[in-house]
């Protein structure tokens, strides 16, 4: 009897070390660990990428547009904000500040996550510009993890596209996370050259 009762003994330590160490590391990256998820408005994917995406973000932004008939690029610094309506939200608010030297402009949207494709629309209100972010089955994937968001944002109602380059900056208020061109004004940075980039795709 006592034989059993200490092979049954180490039988349970090996148990709880193989659940321990099958433990997730805490990898940021919701895309990866969440792609073969199913997206429906009540996934907690959806919830994760939306809180993921709260905050503060900032770097380099590329812009690429049409004027009169010639392809143009425009660089300059870029801040963006996202705000969720609340904790549960797919959707919600923001601001973008652009920098170019001595000028700046602020530009606001709102946004949302499709909820069967994970892809998240931008549409700023000045301009009613809408623009699309794709992390997959696409050629123009983005990246998105606690601390860095990088990608292109591509235009949905237009031709044109917007690189961008971020590293988080600071969280919105309250929360810690667990695991267009305007009009007439975007293309304030800039010009680097006047070649067709992405727009022959």
């Amino acid at each position: 009897m006592k034989k059993l009762m200490k092979i049954i003994m180490l039988l349970v330590i090996v148990a709880t070390t193989m659940i321990f160490a099958s433990c997730d590391s805490g990898d940021d990256n919701w895309y990866d660990n969440n792609q073969n998820t199913n997206n429906s408005s009540n996934d907690n994917t959806l919830n994760v990428l939306a809180n993921t995406l709260r905050g503060h973000w900032e770097g380099k932004m590329l812009y690429e547009y049409t004027e009169n008939g010639i392809r143009k690029q425009a660089t300059f610094d870029g801040q963006m904000e996202f705000d969720q309506y609340d904790a549960t939200s797919i959707s919600g608010r923001g601001v973008e500040v652009d920098v170019s030297g001595t000028q700046s402009q602020e530009l606001k949207f709102s946004w949302y996550i499709d909820s069967k494709t994970g892809d998240i629309y931008v549409t700023y209100d000045a301009s009613k510009n809408q623009y699309v972010i794709t992390f997959g089955n696409s050629n123009i994937q983005s990246y998105l993890d606690t601390k860095s968001f990088h990608g292109t944002m591509k235009g949905v109602n237009n031709d044109e596209y917007i690189d961008f380059d971020f590293s988080r900056y600071t969280y919105a208020k309250g929360y810690t996370p667990t695991f267009t061109r305007a009009a007439m004004t975007r293309a304030m940075g800039v010009v680097v050259e006047n070649k067709i980039v992405k727009g022959r795709r």
